[in-house]
């Protein structure tokens, strides 16, 4: 399963050619592709008009939607994610990562992104799988 971040379906929705919106395309037949809850809420906050709010609404909401397996667990387990990266000198900039992140690896799940902060959580936590694994190159 794959838990696509809210910057890949944003690139995805743009029609940008990034590495992880081509990774989730070649694998979209395979494998079922999820979001979370604070997924969807930034994707389709950050959209512009009501025409592509719709059109946002419809390809997510086709999507499996993770949710925690036990929410108060979930969230200290969110919070000691970030509590664990600050002690290792890592700056997470938005404790809703620390959120996501949580769910991903309750649920198992390759999480696509295109946001450092994943990257600084997995070197703290090797089990969250993560893809891209390393700093993401601009597109050309």
């Amino acid at each position: 399963m794959l838990l696509v971040d809210s910057s890949v379906w944003i690139d995805w929705l743009r029609g940008s050619d990034t590495d992880a919106v081509r990774f989730v395309q070649a694998r979209e037949a395979q494998e079922e592709l999820a979001l979370t809850q604070m997924i969807y809420l930034e994707v389709l906050q950050g959209v512009s008009s009501e025409h592509q709010f719709v059109a946002a609404q419809k390809v997510l909401g086709a999507q499996t939607i993770l949710s925690p397996l036990d929410e108060l667990e979930t969230f200290e387990a969110a919070a000691q994610l970030y509590r664990r990266a600050r002690r290792q000198g890592l700056t997470i900039r938005k404790s809703t990562d620390c959120l996501i992140a949580a769910i991903a690896l309750e649920h198992d799940a390759l999480l696509v992104h295109n946001d450092r902060d994943f990257l600084a959580l997995a070197q703290v936590v090797p089990q969250l799988q993560v893809y891209p694994h390393q700093p993401m190159r601009p597109a050309p």
